[in-house]
């Protein structure tokens, strides 16, 4: 028998092997160094059983015990049978990785802003967990394996809190919007979108893009995939419009927002969409119409969200191309009131300055 579990040692020196295997044990588990955690878990509990020595659940159960999707009471019993079988910890191991993926260089710095990711959280959480009985068939092993099953469940939580986090960033909202970010081919904005200066000589103006964006062509698959099991579902046709708007496929977009509109409710974001897609069109084409249409939906996002800054950048952009140039300088102050985003309120404040400009220009010369 292992000199941690041998009955003629103190109480303290038992607790004292136990923390520092537990130490070794969650050092191993946050360095993500699996063969090390797991042959520390293995010291503690005096041997891991391997899989064959009991019934083991099926292997679906770790993949749904990774993404998320097992029920709490599901939830503790695998983790009390990983926690004292080799076989069983290497799969749940193994799901835990068909769930990660590389993340990009934003993604690692908003990861590393967690509190989740920092030692002293999870050696925190794992002692808090310690204190959960953990039921197990003898009440010797449930003591010995407290801890592992511990650092084992803390380390199920934390990988299933990242990610639900990266798939939040990989919805097809968000994918859009970082296709806008990352090649901005109009100066109006789209919802949820960050900063990006125009830069249209990646597109042909009321044409197809020279080339399809990852970013578009990822969300499209999420959204037809939506769409199928819920055809008239709102959001997911918005989204599809929005999609065709960043494809600068005016006219589909056009016909979808129209519709969505007609059967309500009028949302500040499906008007901005609306208005979005007629000024693109009308720009291209040259009609009047379309610009003031694309006027006319900003005003009434403007009335139902008077403080949304991409309902006012858009509205002033429009006022102006209109030949509103006052009502443009009133709703460009206002936006800058309400603006957050440094760079954005640059834009707004160089675009104002401009009008200014231009209308100081065209006042008549005093004799």
């Amino acid at each position: 028998m292992r000199d941690e579990f041998n009955p003629s040692r103190s109480s303290d020196s038992t607790e004292d092997g136990a923390e520092e295997a537990l130490e070794r044990a969650l050092e191993a588990l946050i360095a993500g160094l699996a063969p090390s955690a797991e042959d520390a878990l293995a010291e503690l509990a005096g041997g891991a059983h391997s899989s064959g020595e009991r019934d083991c659940p099926q292997p679906d159960a770790w993949t749904r015990l990774a993404s998320g999707e097992a029920p709490g009471a599901e939830v503790d019993a695998l983790l009390s049978h990983a926690a004292h079988c080799r076989g069983c910890s290497s799969r749940l191991r193994m799901s835990l990785d068909l769930f990660s993926t590389e993340a990009s260089p934003e993604e690692l710095e908003q990861i590393g802003n967690l509190q989740s990711v920092t030692a002293d959280w999870q050696r925190e959480l794992a002692v808090k967990l310690a204190g959960t009985p953990i039921a197990v068939r003898s009440g010797k092993i449930a003591k010995m394996l407290l801890w592992p099953g511990a650092g084992l469940a803390a380390t199920v939580l934390l990988t299933s809190g990242l990610t639900l986090w990266w798939q939040h960033l990989h919805t097809p909202e968000r994918l859009l919007a970082e296709a806008y970010t990352h090649s901005r081919g109009f100066d109006l904005r789209i919802p949820g979108a960050g900063f990006a200066a125009v830069a249209p000589q990646d597109h042909l103006r009321g044409g197809s893009a020279l080339h399809e964006s990852s970013e578009v062509l990822k969300a499209r698959a999420g959204i037809e995939d939506r769409l199928r099991s819920a055809p008239g579902d709102p959001h997911w046709l918005q989204l599809e419009a929005r999609a065709d708007i960043l494809e600068e496929k005016y006219d589909p977009a056009i016909g979808i927002l129209d519709r969505l509109l007609a059967s309500g409710p009028a949302t500040p974001s499906l008007l901005v969409d609306d208005a979005t897609a007629y000024f693109e069109r009308g720009s291209c084409s040259g009609s009047g119409e379309d610009r003031a249409t694309a006027l006319d939906r900003l005003r009434r996002a403007d009335e139902l969200a008077p403080g949304d800054s991409v309902v006012l950048f858009n509205e002033a952009v429009i006022m102006e191309d209109c030949g509103q140039a006052m009502n443009a300088v009133e709703t460009w102050n206002r936006y800058l009131h309400f603006e957050r985003d440094p760079r954005w309120q640059a834009e707004g404040r160089s675009r104002l300055q401009a009008l200014e400009e231009k209308l100081n220009q065209l006042k008549p010369r005093a004799n």
